[in-house]
């Protein structure tokens, strides 16, 4: 509603790497299809060392998480704000997902500075 305002992004839920080697994923907040510049960007990440290669088995741990942080320098208006999943520099893929078997939930507030 405010240009001069911040928002306060948190998502709420379950959130899942499986990999049978080294992986890392990372789940971040977008405005309007860009990540958040001001202060820093809004994001998480779970790193897994490995799973057990000789026995052809994979970690598959599912976590309850929060993501949260707040987005300044967001004009007024519509804004259109999602949550993503991508890959840590560096660090191999694993199989990621968001949500399961439990609520998730995203709360937007804008707050004034």
């Amino acid at each position: 509603m405010r240009s001069h305002s911040a928002l306060r992004v948190l998502f709420s839920g379950s959130l899942r790497l499986k990999c049978r080697s080294a992986c890392c994923q990372r789940w971040y907040f977008t405005f309007n299809g860009a990540e958040c510049a001001g202060p820093l960007p809004i994001e998480a990440i779970i790193y897994l060392d490995q799973g057990s290669p000789e026995l052809n088995s994979t970690i598959n741990i599912h976590r309850t998480s929060s993501v949260e942080g707040l987005c300044e320098g967001i004009g007024a208006g519509l804004v259109d704000v999602a949550i993503w999943v991508g890959t840590c520099s560096d660090y191999p893929k694993g199989d990621a997902s968001t949500g399961w078997n439990s609520v998730s939930r995203i709360i937007i507030e804008e707050l004034p500075k």
